[in-house]
């Protein structure tokens, strides 16, 4: 019982398992939607978000939680249960150690567990076939960068794209639109952050003003210019090879020189993907235009 006008004790206790407790839920959570999150190619364009947060927002969250959670599980063992804990340890050293088939088991099952995961055993390789199927399949729902991670552009590549405009004349088109540019060797990821917003909103001002039409260099229609780019995405090779009358074979030949594997059923999307290219790219190069 507290005396009157005696303060409550700060119960360190309470304190780290509570914390205990949070970090695991966070934990939890985090490593689902990360287990499920699209690939960085297309998360860190910025248009995807799960309950609230981005992808990177997430990826933040699980690594300063688990940190966390190793710090408060040192507290809690060394500092709060420190006297329990070396009581109880002297006490199976002095016994021997009793519970040895409990213990022999925790580690064949951790050790079976551990190699199974790395060697894609079942059932744990189809659990992360699942999981890469999942963030595959954001693509085809979501916004993704015209070119392969696109958010690790510097305005001198972006320069180039939008056919030569001047870096200082990007820099003052982004003054316009109230976005602060500290250095103009920063990338669109870092420029984003800064502004608060995301890579995708930040080269949208620029694709707006220079690029209207959506057009990409060299006056082809753009990745993220709306419906076209949509259509030539889901263009698988057959569907090329029957609108062509080119060969299907020599299609997945081609791209076989090009280092990627491919079938009749291998969308357009998925080869940009791969090549960093434009779908609009990738089609006019597999047939020629």
């Amino acid at each position: 019982m507290l005396k009157k006008g005696e303060k409550k004790k700060f119960n360190l206790r309470s304190f780290t398992t509570f914390s205990l407790v949070i970090s695991t839920v966070i934990m939890s959570v985090s490593g689902f939607i990360l287990y499920v999150a699209p690939p960085g190619r297309i998360a860190n364009w910025g248009t995807w978000k799960l309950l609230l947060f981005t992808k990177a927002e997430w990826q933040a969250l699980h690594t300063i939680f688990s940190y966390l959670f190793f710090i408060f599980f040192i507290i809690h063992l060394f500092f709060v249960n420190w006297k329990g804990f070396l009581t109880y340890f002297r006490s199976k050293v002095r016994a021997g150690l009793n519970k040895k088939w409990e213990l022999v088991t925790a580690i064949l099952l951790s050790t079976v567990i551990f190699i199974g995961t790395l060697r894609y055993w079942t059932p744990f390789g189809p659990i992360m076939v699942f999981g890469d199927r999942v963030k595959e399949s954001w693509a085809g729902k979501i916004e993704i960068p015209p070119v392969l991670h696109m958010e690790d552009f510097t305005l001198d590549s972006l320069s180039v794209r939008f056919g030569g405009i001047p870096v200082e004349e990007l820099v003052k088109t982004f003054i316009e639109n109230k976005i602060r540019v500290s250095d103009d060797k920063k990338t669109l990821e870092i420029i984003a952050r800064e502004n608060n917003t995301t890579p995708a909103a930040i080269y949208r001002i620029l694709n707006l003003k220079y690029n209207p039409a959506g057009k990409g260099a060299g006056g082809k229609e753009g990745a993220g210019s709306g419906e076209s780019q949509a259509g030539y995405g889901k263009y698988t090779l057959k569907n090329i090879a029957e609108n062509t009358g080119l060969e299907l074979s020599g299609l997945i030949t081609m791209l076989k020189k090009m280092g990627i594997e491919a079938d009749g059923n291998t969308s357009v999307r998925a080869i940009a993907d791969r090549l960093g290219f434009t779908p609009r790219e990738v089609y006019d190069m597999l047939t020629g235009e």
